[in-house]
């Protein structure tokens, strides 16, 4: 049977179908499942950022994906769904006062929770190599500590 054989309506429904199951667009995704806990308050939103490369890391290219979640006394969930499987890198911090950016104190130091996948133990910014990890096929859940202060 050819394809100019099948009726009009079925056709594009037809290659269409050929197409898509051609290239699996969400075959090899994850969901990455992250608990943010050390939340004090249930001031503001925790905000994230999933980074794919070091150049994201630093701010000079594109995250590959920013989430929010309300603020809860203890700890909250976020859930980035069809993460590409790949080496990521993620920061968290707890916008109390909503104003979209982490506010700091004359030294430099974050007046508001914030932390990073792996929780580095540094009174830094970590580097990429410090908070990266893997997602594979599967889903995958990370847990980040807030840490207050240095």
């Amino acid at each position: 049977m050819s394809i100019k054989s099948i009726p009009c309506t079925l056709g594009p429904v037809f290659l269409a179908g050929i197409a898509l199951s051609l290239f699996p667009l969400s075959a090899y995704a994850a969901n990455l499942i992250v608990v943010v806990d050390g939340l004090r308050d249930a001031n503001g939103t925790v905000r994230l950022e999933l980074d794919g490369s070091e150049a994201a890391w630093n701010d000079k290219a594109s995250a590959a994906a920013k989430g929010n979640v309300h603020a809860a006394v203890g700890s909250v969930r976020y859930t980035f769904s069809n993460v590409s499987p790949g080496t990521y890198g993620l920061g968290v911090y707890q916008d109390e006062d909503n104003s979209n950016k982490l506010r700091v104190n004359l030294f430099g130091i974050p007046k508001e929770g914030y932390g990073f996948s792996n929780n580095p133990s540094v009174m830094r910014m970590p580097t990429f190599q410090e908070v990266q990890f893997d997602v594979a096929q599967q889903d995958k859940t990370i847990v980040v500590h807030l840490k207050h202060g240095i």
